[in-house]
């Protein structure tokens, strides 16, 4: 055994003679325990971190209560884990591509070595649970920490992935004078040369840290748009685009017909958008990767959606709906017949809704069948089909054939026009539970947009069992937020004032790349027919009619759902208003901060 592994090996071995479980208490309990800082000082200090973006301990050490080394060595002694000083401890390099640079300076963490599924790794805050709970997430590793010093997991971080090249780094290695011959030639030349400087190692390493970073970033699609001297690269991230990377105009092409090679589309045409789609694989992952081009007066712009390919078996109470709604839900998942629309807008978590309805109901029992345009994740146990119009596979073609193959349960991605509508009515009445989309801003609004396409209103009433509506909004980073006072509202559907009981305010830290928010929560309304309702139908009701009776059964719209959110502490109010509301004014917002 070399040197190197006998150190290793001695370091793990001290590390597992003094590890026990996590405590769960907080951090400021801790090093009052500890006696590292006094108890009648806390106080304060919370006070003062409430008003700031930075953690406990930073506190404590600038207020000069305590020192660095006081804080993670009484942590250390605390919970009872390993304190390890970093400048002498032997990181295994294999570790390193486990977990990302990325990730490891988001969470101020170093990896030091794995055994089995056992991931070892250095933290300033061991009681980060969020942070624990992301490295497993990431990982598939169980995650057994040691206590650091800030610094010198800073220093690791730049030591140990220091020589791993940064986007920009690729950037400014690539020569100009190689690029800069693509603009002088015509179209046809250009493209020759695109291509060619495409495949070049550079442009190659480039494309790949750029895809690796959105990953990392949990970012749900990348736009790359053409602009007069440069190439914006956007990313979104929990519903919302931010700049990340500007490339200089010589690697515009090159990238671009990048992108376009990986998606196995036809390179030469700029001139009409095109799809495709490719695979990557990252930390043993499979993810999808759906390519969208659009000509623009600068070039192609193109997007990619981030789709990791892996079973979907989220389940419904993970998703946010209330206690309220996820048990109405529920009743209505074990109907055996009827359409179930779910409507909101492009990205607002209508398929993922979908396919943990399908895994509650889903047994061995029943046949269920799907079309999708296109099948964004595969669920164990159910027939998934994609639509291919160029083919003249249709959703209407499509879903005549599915009624072909004995279907219990059908799921139809969207309905587009009368025709696939008509025979999802046909599949509903003659016995079949029917799932499908429709693109309408609430819940009641989409029987009324079945009636304008045309269809017979008593054939609507007769068919829907129910409609549910939904949007995300991002949840407001726990690390950072602080309270705010609560704020009047009033709801403009009822003309009520509601204040809230709780409210916080966003503000920005390194844990949420200082947005003030990390990940998403889903608001809903549901309504279910009864016969009241169906009789309004048939009489062509408007909407308002339709809400004032879904109200007397306890109906509440997405607007006071994202409510209940902000008093629960997982959103903001200015957040809800984003993906609700078209206007912001007096007449909604009443007092606040």
């Amino acid at each position: 055994m070399t040197v190197k592994g006998r150190a290793v090996q001695k370091e793990r071995a001290s590390i597992e003679e003094t590890r026990t479980p996590l405590s769960k208490n907080r951090l400021g309990t801790i090093l009052v325990e500890a006696g590292v800082i006094a108890e009648e000082a806390l106080p304060g200090l919370l006070a003062k971190q409430r008003g700031s973006n930075k953690k406990l301990g930073q506190v404590a050490i600038e207020e000069g209560v305590a020192t660095e080394d006081q804080i993670v060595e009484g942590l250390a002694r605390q919970l009872k884990i390993p304190f390890i000083g970093l400048d002498t401890t032997v990181v295994d390099p294999a570790v390193l591509e486990i977990v990302s640079e990325a990730m490891a300076r988001e969470l101020r963490i170093m990896p030091l070595f794995k055994v089995e599924k056992n991931l070892t790794v250095a933290m300033a805050d061991p009681t980060d649970s969020e942070a624990l709970k992301e490295i497993r997430f990431v990982t598939g590793c169980e995650v057994e920490p040691v206590v650091s010093r800030p610094r010198e997991i800073m220093q690791a971080i730049d030591t140990y992935y220091g020589k791993k090249s940064t986007v920009l780094d690729t950037i400014e290695g690539i020569t100009t004078d190689v690029l800069d011959v693509a603009e002088e030639h015509d179209e046809t030349e250009e493209i020759i040369q695109s291509e060619k400087l495409s495949q070049e190692a550079p442009v190659v390493k480039l494309v790949n840290l750029m895809i690796e970073r959105a990953i990392v970033k949990r970012a749900s699609d990348i736009h790359a748009e053409p602009q007069e001297k440069s190439l914006i690269i956007r990313y979104r991230i929990d519903g919302v685009l931010h700049e990340e990377i500007v490339i200089p105009r010589m690697l515009k092409a090159a990238v671009l017909s990048r992108l376009k090679i990986l998606a196995k589309i036809n390179i030469a045409e700029r001139r009409l958008p095109q799809d495709g789609r490719f695979t990557v694989r990252m930390e043993g992952r499979k993810i999808d990767l759906r390519v969208s081009t659009f000509p623009t007066v600068h070039g192609e712009k193109v997007v990619m959606r981030i789709l990791e390919r892996t079973g979907m078996s989220i389940a419904l109470e993970s998703l946010g709906m209330s206690d309220q709604i996820l048990r109405k839900f529920r009743q209505i998942l074990t109907l055996s017949h009827g359409i179930i629309l779910v409507t909101g807008p492009t990205g607002s978590g209508k398929t993922t809704t979908l396919y943990a309805a399908l895994n509650c109901i889903n047994d061995s029992e029943k046949n269920i069948v799907t079309l999708e345009d296109p099948v964004e994740s595969h669920v164990q146990g159910v027939n998934q089909g994609h639509t291919n119009p160029i083919a003249g596979f249709t959703f209407a073609s499509g879903l005549r054939a599915i009624l072909r193959q004995d279907p219990d349960i059908i799921m139809v991605g969207e309905t587009r026009d009368v025709e696939t509508a008509e025979i999802a009515i046909q599949a509903a009445l003659t016995g079949h539970l029917v799932f499908t989309t429709v693109h309408t801003n609430d819940a009641i609004s989409s029987v009324i947009r079945l009636v304008d396409m045309g269809i017979e209103p008593f054939l609507v009433s007769s068919s829907v069992a129910a409609m549910i509506a939904q949007r995300l909004v991002r949840r407001v980073c726990p690390s950072c937020a602080v309270e705010t006072q609560p704020p009047e509202i009033i709801i403009p559907e009822t003309g009520e004032t509601r204040r809230l009981r709780k409210a916080l305010k966003a503000q920005g830290c390194d844990r949420c790349s200082e947005n003030g928010y990390k990940g998403r929560v889903g608001l809903y309304e549901l309504v279910v027919l009864n016969d009241v309702m169906r009789r309004l139908i048939v009489k062509g009701g408007t909407a308002p009619d339709l809400v004032a009776q879904a109200r007397k059964t306890g109906f509440t719209t997405m607007f006071e759902d994202g409510l209940d959110k902000v008093e629960q502490g997982l959103t903001t109010v200015e957040e809800v208003m984003r993906v609700t509301r078209t206007v912001l004014d007096e007449d909604i917002m009443g007092v606040n901060e």
